[in-house]
């Protein structure tokens, strides 16, 4: 007999400011735009590397060597970041945190982008 079973994982999400503070430290991280050229999109924010979410786990052997990983995507009600970090961490991979307020956020507050 088929029956389901419900799983709980917490995500760690960090802020605005936090993000900020780990870019001024430069703090040993990746950060991780899973938006790439999705609907047009042309910006990350700067610094990011840009890996579309359908490749990031395939890809995770690229990340792992940093002390943390930040991921985002456009804005809080997208999925696409936070299904990358429970995707992490069902792996066994640590320090993977999600920046949910996204691209729309850190634009919207002017702060500095990358083109391309």
């Amino acid at each position: 007999m088929a029956y389901k079973i419900e799983l709980c994982l917490n995500l760690d999400c960090i802020d605005k400011d936090e993000l900020l503070k780990r870019i001024n430290a430069k703090s040993d991280f990746v950060l991780v735009d899973t938006i790439g050229g999705y609907q047009g999109n042309r910006f990350r924010i700067k610094g990011a590397r840009t890996i579309p979410y359908p490749e990031v786990i395939d890809r995770r052997k690229e990340l792992v060597t940093y002390d943390e990983i930040i991921i985002y995507c456009r804005n809080k009600p997208c999925k696409a970041s936070k299904k990358i970090a429970v995707g992490l961490k069902m792996l066994n991979i640590p320090n993977v945190k999600v920046y949910e307020g996204g691209l729309d956020e850190w634009m919207e507050n002017n702060l500095q982008l990358d083109e391309g």
